[in-house]
C-alpha cells in the first residue's frame, strides 16, 4: 500500500518508519508474552533477545494490559493465558485418544472457571434454614493432683524397703 520511497515526502517517510518500528515492537511484545506464558524466565528471554530484564518486564506488562480479559489484576491475566494454553494441549491429547487426559482437562477447566469467577457464581447456595451451630465453650483447665506418688528410691536399701511395703509383693 505504501508508495515507492522516492515519491514519499520526508514526513511520509518518517511516518512509515515510525509505523514499522511500532509493528516490530508489537510483534516483539507478542512473542515475549508467548514465551513467558510458555514458562521461560524473564532473564533467559532477555539474554536471547538482547534486552534488559527491566525492559522485558515492561514489554510484558504492556502486552498484558493490551489483552482483552476483564480481570482486575495483571497476574490473573497471565495465569488465564497459561491455563488457556494448557487447555489446548490437554484437548489435543484427548483428540489423540488419550483417555487419561480427561481428568487433566477437567482440572484445567475448573482452574479456568475459578479465575473467571464462575466457580463461586455457579456454586449451590447454602440453605437459609441451616441451623447455626453454637460455638463450644473453652475446655476447663486440668484439675490439680490431690495426692503425690511416693518419692523414688535413691539407693538400693530404699528400693528394697519400698518393695517390702508394697501390697502383693510387687
Amino acid at each position: 500500500m505504501s508508495e515507492a520511497p522516492e515519491t514519499l515526502s520526508k514526513r511520509q517517510r518518517r511516518r512509515e518508519a515510525t509505523r514499522g518500528r511500532r509493528l516490530a515492537i508489537a510483534e516483539r511484545r507478542r512473542t515475549v508474552f508467548e514465551l513467558i506464558v510458555s514458562g521461560y524466565s524473564y532473564e533467559a528471554i532477555a539474554r536471547e533477545i538482547g534486552l534488559s530484564p527491566a525492559a522485558l518486564r515492561r514489554d510484558v506488562g504492556q502486552a498484558i494490559e493490551a489483552r482483552a480479559i476483564e480481570a482486575p489484576e495483571r497476574f490473573v491475566r497471565l495465569q488465564v493465558a497459561r491455563i488457556e494454553k494448557a487447555l489446548l494441549a490437554v484437548d489435543a491429547a484427548i483428540e489423540r485418544g488419550d483417555v487419561r487426559a480427561v481428568s487433566q482437562y477437567l482440572k484445567t477447566v475448573a482452574a479456568l472457571d475459578r479465575y473467571h469467577g464462575l466457580a463461586v457464581a455457579l456454586a449451590p447456595p447454602e440453605p437459609a434454614s441451616a441451623p447455626v451451630r453454637p460455638r463450644l465453650a473453652a475446655a476447663a483447665p486440668p484439675l490439680a493432683l490431690t495426692h503425690a506418688a511416693p518419692p523414688l528410691a535413691t539407693d538400693a536399701a530404699d528400693a528394697v524397703a519400698f518393695v517390702e511395703r508394697a501390697p502383693n509383693g510387687a
